[in-house]
């Protein structure tokens, strides 16, 4: 008969769902952001169909970010394999965002979502966790 060995989990394993919640955070500001304009846009004849599209933009950027903050709290935490391969999601907008509006900050959030998705893969994807399922 073999015991199992109950494996630790690492701090960084532990609490590298703190950059995916951050990012998600930072997501939602950044389409808080985009979802205002300048007051100028208000009283601007030619900014009124670029505010409606604008501001259609950021509230769905609004909404993706709550649903990945809401993953990243719940089913994430209890590592809860849908939910690391849905949270893949994340690094990827980051990099449409970059590929949109050029700017180093969307590679760096890419980045950090990145290696919170990669620093716990061996809690997600561990040997003592597929003999338990089998």
């Amino acid at each position: 008969m073999q015991l199992s060995a109950v494996r630790t989990e690492s701090r960084i394993e532990r609490y590298s769902w703190m950059a995916l919640a951050a990012s998600a955070l930072l997501g939602v500001l950044s389409a808080l952001i985009t979802t205002m304009p300048p007051i100028s846009w208000f009283w601007n004849p030619v900014y009124e169909s670029a505010y409606s599209i604008m501001g259609a933009w950021g509230v769905t950027w609004v909404g993706f970010n709550v649903l990945a903050l809401i993953v990243t709290l719940i089913p994430y935490r209890r590592h809860e394999r849908w939910a690391w391969f849905t949270l893949w999601i994340l690094p990827l907008g980051w990099v449409s965002q970059f590929v949109l509006l050029p700017d180093v900050s969307y590679l760096m959030l890419a980045f950090l979502t990145t290696v919170g998705l990669i620093l716990p893969y061996r809690r997600f994807f561990s040997r003592a966790e597929k003999e338990e399922l089998v």
